[in-house]
């Protein structure tokens, strides 16, 4: 910010991009990040945890963002346009008053924690529609701490994270010097696929170095607590 006002200039709006295990994803970047950079981040959320007691009314005072689908199938990520539309000019909003956005591009909680999931292309629309600072906060061993399918967690783990800025560089010119590799499998992709595809061999490679770190200094995948009775 203060040097695109030195330069008089807009600030460009920051993107924090994170990996999707566990329910403790969101609860560890609330507790890490400075406040400083919380007051200014929203997210997009499935609409139907605006329901939730508690969680709704904690997310609709931050201010966070609904996303309405088509459909509750797992795996079903076509929104409701029309829906949206009115959700997106409340982005379009809170970008342009000096707020950042902080979400998950893989869509949906991760099953396979080690192989992160295809990006969804919606975000990677906006960061070059806005020509976004990119960052991003990985980790590692949530699932163990609380398990996917657990309403609470908890249990006993080691858990490593690292946050990264992407490059010195925005959203566009990133995919610039992207394009000026040569890579063949690009050459048709538009910007954003372009985007996605090297964000996602990022985060896979940002998270890949923290399982290795994990495996070096022990603590890695712990087992979980037994269901059955002793």
């Amino acid at each position: 910010d203060a040097e695109a006002a030195k330069k008089g200039e807009k600030p460009r709006p920051l993107f924090i991009l994170g990996n999707h295990t566990s329910f403790l994803d969101t609860v560890l970047a609330v507790c890490k990040f400075p406040t400083q950079i919380l007051v200014r981040c929203r997210t997009y959320m499935d609409h139907h945890l605006f329901k939730l007691p508690i969680l709704s009314t904690i997310c609709r005072a931050v201010g966070h963002f609904p996303v309405y689908f088509h459909s509750n199938a797992e795996g079903a990520f076509k929104v409701d346009a029309q829906r949206m539309e009115a959700v997106e000019q409340r982005v379009d909003e809170h970008l342009n008053t000096s707020g950042w956005l902080c979400f998950f591009p893989e869509g949906a909680m991760n099953k396979d924690p080690d192989t992160v999931l295809p990006f969804r292309y919606g975000g990677m629309k906006r960061a070059l529609e806005f020509d976004a600072v990119l960052a991003m906060f990985v980790a590692h061993n949530n699932p163990v701490v609380w398990p996917r399918k657990s309403k609470v967690g908890g249990f006993p783990g080691t858990v490593r994270y690292s946050l990264r800025p992407i490059s010195p560089h925005t959203a566009r010119k990133f995919v610039e010097m992207a394009r000026a590799e040569g890579d063949p499998k690009e050459k048709d992709m538009p910007d954003h696929e372009v985007l996605a595809r090297r964000l996602h061999e990022l985060m896979q490679s940002q998270y890949d170095a923290l399982a290795k770190r994990a495996e070096k200094e022990g603590g890695g995948k712990a087992s979980l607590p037994s269901k059955k009775a002793d």
